[in-house]
């Protein structure tokens, strides 16, 4: 694969999926790491995976992802209760007319019936290929409510839930969950058991507790020994992987099966297409026609509201600027897309830095 075949769709959004450039190339550094997986009756053509993210993994997000290389991606986390209640705002959410296959739909919630429930709607919808049960979500307004990570205090609700999801859909059935509720209560061999025992045929973990939410660095230790659990189901490693070094330490920790990245990708989404052995992405002027392309699609399926949404992923893409502090204070309240277009066309053509540091 060239640089030459990618400016179809980054020139034209309406370009349709080529899943190609999924495939892992036979020749690259990471070809014992980097490989195809298959959860429950799914292949994922490689186990490099879209951190479910709110507010970031909108439905152009997971596109440009999985047209980089993202051998699966996975919704923004979704209400089961307001699944169930038909609201067209959540199901809109996580379906998105031009999604790449394969895909999950995460959803959260504490209520065994209701979790049944919304995901029998989604999977009777066709919207996904699997549904992913949220038991790590760290906010408090999801917490509260007995759901995300407050699971990982109740293991026998966990695996309730679990029970019903399976039980009422055709598509495979995950769980992501974190290391525990707290530095004191760190659980996550046990849940692990509890939660593959109840029925999940692939589990991924984030290497922080509820406590740190996002704080910190992952605790990749705490991740030793679960593979050993799973065994034949996919074990997911996920927190702070932003480097092909990174997949090869937890590789040689872990034996994890697969690879998830949220924060790590954003503002940099070619890390897929890096770690799959694609080089061409060194170049400023391909990595500025991937920014416009995000924004301009952004604007194709949120509207008005596209500028305000991509500022995070804009922030992102100017992380390492010398004055990135200065542009962000600058941009917060920016709604024009040709100011933010040119923005990064300077940026990625140099002209920014000079400019700002005049």
């Amino acid at each position: 694969m060239t640089s030459e075949a990618l400016p179809g769709w980054l020139d034209n959004p309406a370009t349709p999926f080529d899943p190609s450039f999924q495939t892992p190339l036979p020749d690259r550094s990471l070809s014992h790491i980097v490989r195809p997986v298959k959860i429950g009756n799914v292949v994922l053509p490689n186990n490099l995976v879209l951190a479910p993210m709110a507010g970031v993994t909108d439905g152009t997000f997971r596109l440009l992802c999985s047209r980089l290389g993202a051998g699966f991606t996975v919704s923004e986390l979704a209400s089961a209760r307001a699944i169930t209640y038909r609201s067209r705002q959540t199901i809109d959410m996580v379906r998105f007319q031009a999604q790449a296959r394969p895909y999950a739909v995460q959803l959260f919630g504490a209520d065994p019936e209701t979790m049944a429930r919304a995901a029998a709607i989604i999977d009777e919808l066709n919207i996904c290929d699997i549904i992913d049960i949220n038991m790590g979500c760290p906010v408090a307004k999801v917490v509260k409510t007995g759901a995300g990570s407050a699971l990982m205090k109740n293991p026998p609700l966990a695996a309730e839930i679990i029970r019903r999801v399976r039980a009422a859909v055709k598509v495979p059935v995950t769980a992501k969950f974190r290391i525990g509720w707290s530095e004191t209560t760190i659980n996550v061999k046990e849940f692990a058991r509890t939660v593959i025992e109840a029925g999940a045929q692939a589990i991924t973990i984030h290497a922080r507790t509820r406590q740190a939410g996002y704080t910190g660095t992952a605790q990749w230790q705490h991740l030793e020994g679960i593979k050993e659990i799973c065994g034949d189901i996919p074990f997911f490693a996920n927190g702070d992987i932003a480097a092909a070094e990174h997949l090869i330490e937890l590789h040689r920790r872990t034996g994890c099966d697969g690879y998830m990245i949220g924060r790590g990708c954003v503002g940099k989404p070619w890390l897929f297409a890096e770690l799959l052995g694609h080089s061409m992405f060194s170049s400023t002027a391909l990595r500025f026609k991937i920014f416009r392309h995000q924004l301009i699609d952004m604007m194709m399926e949120h509207g008005p509201a596209a500028v305000p949404l991509f500022r995070v992923h804009l922030f992102g893409y100017l992380r390492n600027h010398p004055h990135s502090a200065k542009l962000r204070h600058a941009l917060c309240n920016e709604r024009n897309p040709s100011v933010v277009i040119d923005t990064g066309r300077d940026f990625f053509s140099g002209a920014l830095q000079t400019s700002t540091a005049d």
